[in-house]
């Protein structure tokens, strides 16, 4: 009979553990969510109380709430309006695909952030999913999502920023498509004189164009009727050996099957 029990109790403890992630309403979510942003910016890097070991367990606890919680329907609807005050949260107009990043806070002035991606599959179901699998690479955070339907499928063209120092800064154009229930992270729909890439990246001096008034600078633009993504040519000289972002623009036009340079 003891034994009974003590199974009894486990099957109880695990059962509660699966049910609570489900039974969990929206507003408790998001207040979770802000508490360990709230932690990650308490024990992190720019707080002044760093503790490793607790920020990295924060961080850890994160991601996996948003993986776990991300896989939910209800939640992939929900505005967060708090927790945009804390993390970036981007959906894409089409409300097929919502990406989260928030900043690690386990760096210096090179800021390492982080990203869930959540995305709706062909069937309907909501997935959630992350790229990265460790802390030693650093990442940018992504702001933008342009959306391009295509004869096949929706292409989306995300836009990140990676924070390498207070002046140096890089940003990227990535395509992403949803095929089935995954989430295809490197189509290589763009076509550059080195063949074809997933993505589009360079790198600035922040002080370039620091009297822009947007935040996060915003340097890809897209033409949704005109199917062009643009951005700007960097030139390095003495006065910005990182790079001093022009008024010059290069432009890839979608021509139904890739995106190909027409300027």
């Amino acid at each position: 009979m003891k034994l009974i029990r003590n199974c009894f109790c486990l099957i109880s403890v695990f059962g509660f553990a699966v049910f609570s992630d489900h039974a969990q309403s929206l507003s408790a979510i998001e207040r979770e969510l802000v508490g360990h942003l709230d932690n990650i910016s308490k024990f992190g890097n720019y707080g002044g109380g760093y503790d490793e070991t607790r920020i990295y367990a924060e961080n850890k606890s994160l991601k996996s709430k948003l993986l776990s919680y991300g896989k939910r329907a209800d939640v992939f609807r929900y505005p967060f309006p708090k927790l945009k005050e804390k993390m970036k949260v981007v959906t894409s107009k089409d409300g097929n695909l919502r990406i989260y990043s928030w900043d690690q806070e386990t760096g210096g002035t090179m800021h390492d952030h982080d990203s869930v991606f959540q995305f709706r599959g062909t069937g309907g179901k909501v997935f959630a999913w992350a790229e990265r699998n460790g802390e030693e690479d650093y990442g940018g955070f992504y702001h933008e999502i342009f959306q391009l339907p295509t004869a096949g499928r929706t292409l989306y063209l995300v836009v990140s920023t990676f924070i390498g120092s207070t002046s140096y800064v890089g940003e990227s154009i990535r395509v992403f498509r949803i095929d089935g229930d995954a989430l295809d992270p490197a189509a290589k729909l763009i076509r550059t004189g080195s063949g074809l890439q997933n993505s589009i990246n360079f790198s600035y001096d922040f002080f370039s164009v620091v009297d822009r008034p947007e935040r996060p600078i915003r340097l890809f633009t897209f033409d949704a009727a005109k199917k062009i993504f643009r951005f700007p040519i960097v030139i390095e000289d003495e006065k910005t050996p990182q790079g001093r972002v022009t008024n010059k623009l290069i432009s890839y036009r979608f021509d139904g099957k890739y995106f190909v340079k027409i300027n």
